[in-house]
């Protein structure tokens, strides 16, 4: 038994090390799907009930080119005419040049240099829908594009 703890424990301080980062759906981190497909990144729900996640992976998804400025700590993502720009800590996101406020304010997590942005601020402005389903145990959050 010690053994089989000392394996998983091993594995578990491995996979935190590479930035491996599948884990499992609950509802503080759920599983988030764009377009039906799954996206294996980590999801964090936040206290005001803002779901975040990392900006690069997200961006990249939508087809977006990324930009980051590591002096300002600002993330500017282009997509044809659509532009999103979100600065560390700051509740205002700037949207095809238009202010936008935010219930969360992005964040740098320090140990990783992750930068979690907004998942339904982002997938609306680019005209997705985005809906939630719930169990007592896990979450899953769809994102959908029109075609």
């Amino acid at each position: 038994m010690k053994r089989i703890l000392k394996i998983f424990l091993c594995a578990t301080v491995i996979s935190m090390a590479v930035g491996v980062n599948s884990a499992y759906a609950s509802r503080e981190h759920p599983n988030i799907y764009i377009n039906n497909e799954k996206m294996d990144i980590y999801a964090n729900i936040t206290s005001l009930g803002t779901t975040l996640v990392p900006m690069r992976p997200i961006f990249e998804k939508y087809g977006m080119t990324v930009e980051w400025d590591n002096l300002t700590k600002t993330v500017t993502a282009k997509k044809g005419e659509n532009t999103i720009k979100l600065t560390h800590n700051s509740y205002e996101a700037f949207f095809n040049g238009n202010i936008v406020p935010l219930n969360q304010a992005p964040s740098l997590e320090p140990s990783s240099n992750i930068f979690y942005v907004n998942l339904r601020f982002i997938s609306e402005a680019l005209g997705a829908t985005v809906s939630w389903t719930k169990t007592e145990n896990d979450a899953s959050v769809y994102i959908n594009f029109p075609e």
